[in-house]
């Protein structure tokens, strides 16, 4: 291994070394070797591994610029975020890692400094307690933080990732990913600060990571290309804490397929596992989940999500949609995109789940677009919340402009889909079947 400080790496927390590492990592792509990062603040801007591994000693510390300057603008450009501006950047490569006991702080408080809050309209006043819960207004920051595209064999494994100002762990087009061992600690108040997003991936296990994140913790989806499945992905023994989506399985025209989650814990969640899809072109099928502990906390603030526990909806994604995205995003909906049929969730299997939740699970289609939806060995318990209120006693279906409503008795409510329930105990609670 080189090690930075060769390369006149300074870890003094005050010293830009973003130079350092492009001399480092040009050395080491040319030995066939990876960088390595002693103890110490390594303040620096984009840093483009190009294919190089990192090592990051215990102690280890790469610090995001406080600059937006020193992100420049690459090439990639996201369908939602823009072009790609991030901390750390591989592209079309094999066989890279990121490993070690160290920590990538990515400085998202330089961008958020905090005090002031995007407070959402609610069917009640907010007291000052729940306004602290609400969301930084958005601003301009680093848009992909750790950003992996078109990689294969990929592992990110012991390392602690800090204070996302957006997107923490991205990877897109990416094979045969292993994401181990991870703390991913971000602000309960950014939003879009996701923990793990993966986009059009194929063969990803996420294992053993402790995640909290005001966004998603881990996500799937195809937002960078909705024609390219994101599949064949196991998320297995990880702690997850969100003031969105714990899990979300789904996006728009996304297509998400064959799906493992098991042994899970997800605790003060505005909303617990969760599958979504646009009705127009989306779709998400052959999921499993199991032996997993949920239960959710509801969230003030512009989080989606209003604490329940399981959440499944295929409806039309629109209201949030900026005009230029309402303009070129529908046409993936055509039949000539590859999608033959609507959208579709289908073949989901939820088995042997603790549910503690503030609202009731909830499976929400149209036109039986849900099929093939089982529960089996559900057991659930209904908590009081203080944010209850704030939505009222309804799922939240954003990003469709649907509600749904029912009594705070209500349990399960299941509208227009196919499911089929076994062994489970509701706490007392009603099933509502529209």
């Amino acid at each position: 291994m080189l090690n930075l400080t060769d390369f006149g790496g300074i870890g003094d927390g005050v010293t830009m070394n973003t130079a350092a590492f492009a001399r480092a990592i040009a050395a080491a792509r040319e030995r066939g070797e990876a960088v390595h990062v002693p103890a110490g603040v390594f303040l620096t801007g984009t840093v483009d591994l190009g294919g190089v591994s990192l090592v990051l000693e215990e102690g280890a510390v790469l610090k995001g610029s406080p600059d937006l300057a020193d992100y420049p603008a690459g090439d990639f450009i996201h369908n939602e975020m823009g072009p790609l501006t991030a901390l750390i950047v591989s592209m079309h490569a094999e066989h890279l890692s990121i490993t070690g006991r160290g920590t990538i702080d990515l400085n998202g408080r330089a961008f958020y400094p905090g005090g002031e809050y995007n407070v959402p309209a609610s069917k009640v006043p907010l007291t000052e307690a729940q306004v602290r819960e609400c969301t930084y207004p958005i601003g301009k920051r680093p848009c992909q933080c750790v950003f992996f595209y078109d990689c294969a064999d990929v592992t990110v494994d012991g390392i602690t990732v800090l204070d996302a100002p957006n997107w923490t762990l991205s990877l897109h087009a990416c094979r045969d990913v292993k994401l181990t061992n991870l703390t991913i600690d971000t602000s309960l108040n950014i939003p879009n600060d996701d923990g793990i997003h993966l986009c059009g991936c194929d063969g990803v296990l996420i294992s053993n990571c402790h995640i909290s994140s005001g966004d998603d913790c881990i996500a799937l989806s195809s937002i960078t290309d909705w024609n390219r499945p994101c599949r064949n992905v196991c998320v297995t023994n990880c702690v997850l804490r969100s003031c969105s989506k714990a899990i979300v399985l789904g996006y728009i025209y996304s297509i998400v397929e064959n799906v493992v989650i098991s042994n899970c814990v997800i605790r003060e969640s505005n909303r617990g596992i969760t599958v979504m899809c646009d009705e127009q072109a989306g779709r998400v099928e052959n999921v499993t989940v199991s032996g997993c502990v949920i239960e959710t906390k509801i969230r003030a603030g512009n989080w989606w999500g209003n604490g329940e526990p399981l959440f499944i909806m295929a409806l039309r994604h629109d209201y949030h949609l900026a005009p230029e995205q309402k303009k070129s995003w529908p046409e993936y909906g055509r039949p000539e995109h590859g999608r033959p049929e609507r959208g579709i969730v289908r073949n989901l299997r939820f088995e042997n789940l603790i549910l503690k939740g503030e609202n009731a699970v909830c499976v929400v289609g149209h036109n039986g677009n849900i099929r093939g939806v089982f529960l089996r060995g559900i057991t659930y318990d209904r908590v009081p919340s203080d944010n209850l209120p704030l939505k009222g006693s309804a799922a939240d279906l954003s990003p469709s402009r649907e509600k749904a409503e029912f009594p705070e008795t209500c349990a399960i409510f299941i509208r227009d889909a196919d499911v089929t329930l076994s062994d489970c105990v509701w706490g007392g609670g009603k099933l509502i079947r529209e």
